[in-house]
């Protein structure tokens, strides 16, 4: 079916939770979309949307030339959040990209751009406080943070070949989303959690201020090889999320206090049970290891600058969006 006359685009991960706010936006403004899907008996949120689908998988070298072919520019949102083994991550996040590239390089070799969702756990969090700049030397605490920072190195391999950027927003919250949905679940259900060990320190990026950059990035001339952090910049502590949380629910909660060894033991916990389940953990000993960080903060002051990026939407008004969503489709 025919969808303007406007450049095609290609989304990877469209059927997930960023990439398919990401199509709707595109198609909005009127471009001509491709998405490459794994199944196309599932396609979720794409369902019903004039979107081109092939099939293919990014871990499949053979399924891409067609996909990267006769495209202008490629949003790569395909990636794991949470895996069963380890290695899962680095064959998706980090090989899948890799493959991607090589894909461009040999059937689109003309593209004018290639722009990466990566993310903050590739850089690592602060260390002293001081929020992290797109300068200072990444240090991932876990796998998959590293996969995504071997990403990144992919990707910047490849900026003399064709403009490359990379997007590293913070932790991505919104419709749709089913991993910080559970807080939101648990706190409808009267309960929080806290670590002990002193207050924690985070941005956060609602998924439509993630998906406005994304479009400045490819609209907007850019330095091959740029990184940008991508949130709302403010930060706020464990205490006034979850305050803020409760309020813009409506509801009230009585919170848990974990030590980290008990946080670690039932990430174990969970770990062990996921083995008897067709998905993998989500809270697991590598995720409770990021959330024991006391700083998860970044510097958006260069796409502040560069793309003129402002988030649009302060946390009390995500908050309050997503509770909507997540009742009005039955998931509360």
């Amino acid at each position: 079916m025919p969808l303007g006359d406007s450049r095609p685009v290609l989304v990877t991960g469209g059927t997930g939770f960023v990439g398919s706010h990401l199509v709707e936006l595109l198609l909005e403004k009127g471009y001509s979309v491709t998405c490459l899907v794994r199944d196309l008996r599932q396609l979720r949120w794409l369902e019903g949307k004039e979107v081109r689908l092939l099939q293919g998988d990014c871990t499949q070298s053979e399924s891409l030339g067609a996909a990267v072919q006769g495209v202008s520019q490629i949003f790569h949102c395909a990636g794991l959040t949470k895996a069963k083994h380890p290695r899962d991550y680095y064959t998706v996040n980090h090989l899948g990209t890799k493959n991607l590239l090589e894909a461009c390089a040999r059937h689109n070799p003309g593209l004018e751009k290639f722009i990466l969702v990566s993310s903050q756990a590739a850089a690592g969090p602060s260390l002293d406080g001081r929020p992290v700049g797109v300068g200072d030397t990444p240090h991932p605490v876990s796998d998959y943070g590293r996969s995504k920072l071997f990403a990144e190195e992919e990707v910047l391999v490849c900026q003399d070949r064709f403009p490359v950027v990379i997007i590293r927003p913070t932790s991505v919250y919104g419709p749709r989303d089913a991993d910080v949905f559970e807080l939101f679940r648990w706190a409808s259900r009267g309960l929080t959690v806290e670590m002990t060990g002193g207050d924690r320190y985070l941005n956060l990026c609602y998924v439509e201020d993630l998906t406005a950059a994304l479009l400045l990035s490819a609209g907007q001339e850019t330095k091959s090889g740029s990184v940008y952090f991508v949130a709302e910049n403010k930060a706020y502590s464990w205490a006034d999320f979850r305050k803020l949380l409760l309020s813009t629910g409506g509801v009230t909660a009585r919170t848990i206090k974990l030590p980290y060894r008990a946080a670690w033991l039932l990430g174990l916990v969970s770990e062990i049970g996921s083995l008897f389940s067709a998905r993998p953990a989500l809270a697991n000993r590598q995720k409770v290891r990021e959330a024991a960080q006391r700083y998860w903060l970044c510097d958006v002051g260069k796409i502040e600058n560069d793309l003129c990026f402002r988030a649009e939407y302060p946390l009390q008004k995500g908050l309050e969006l997503t509770w909507k969503w997540y009742r009005k489709n039955n998931w509360l």
